[in-house]
């Protein structure tokens, strides 16, 4: 390619880029598998314990020990706002009067995050598979459970399918050379997946009081 090829590729990348900035990948979340024993005649729980582990499969694994890290804090953040006195606990055992969430990733992949920002469509898709409880002290076997999965990646990314048929692995190369790198490295599937994920398992907890007859805080006023 010559000089003059080069720059007229460069300067159409720009554009292109910026044009599409507003396609961003979107996130998929579900629950499966769910079980729940309403506990109408429980007391509330004054406490909530909460404790993340690996899968054995995966404990070596630095992406998921740094998921698992990453899911505890939020998940701890998220029940305080909606006005639960959580904390993290090491043992995963209720504590007299109080409950504990356990959750186990079974699934931390982080996929790719170029293809994931530039292509989207499933193209480096990241994905986080998690199994919780819900144990309540003096209740036998967990009062809730099901699994979670939190997905990134649906939607178009920054190159559109008819962009990414004209184009060159030049263009990526461009377009990654002009900032769109720094993007990427804020888009960590993994670390955005921990956050959807904690937001869908206390979305569900949530779903567990208002079937045990039990207030949630934050609905209050």
């Amino acid at each position: 390619m010559t000089m003059a090829g080069s720059g007229r590729m460069r300067a159409a990348a720009i554009p292109l880029v910026g044009a599409l900035l507003l396609l961003p990948a979107c996130a998929g979340t579900a629950v499966h598998d769910l079980s729940m024993a309403p506990a109408r005649s429980q007391q509330i729980p004054g406490a909530i314990g909460v404790r993340v582990t690996l899968a054995p499969d995966i404990r070596s694994d630095p992406d998921a020990g740094r998921a698992a890290h990453r899911l505890l804090a939020e998940l701890v953040k998220a029940y305080r706002k909606a006005g639960l006195p959580a904390s993290v606990t090491t043992d995963g055992q209720p504590s007299p009067g109080g409950a504990t969430v356990r959750v186990q990733i079974v699934r931390a992949d982080p996929g790719n995050s170029a293809e994931r920002l530039l292509i989207g469509f499933g193209a480096g898709r990241s994905a986080l598979l998690t199994k919780a409880s819900f144990d309540i002290a003096g209740q036998a076997g967990p009062a809730m459970s099901f699994s979670a999965t939190a997905k990134d990646g649906r939607k178009p990314g920054l190159i559109v399918p008819g962009a990414v048929a004209a184009a060159t692995g030049e263009l990526s190369r461009l377009a990654i050379g002009g900032g769109v790198g720094l993007l990427m490295g804020s888009r960590s599937g993994l670390h955005r997946g921990a956050k959807r994920s904690a937001a869908l398992i206390v979305k569900q907890t949530r779903q567990f009081y208002r079937a045990s007859g039990w207030p949630w805080p934050s609905d209050k006023g």
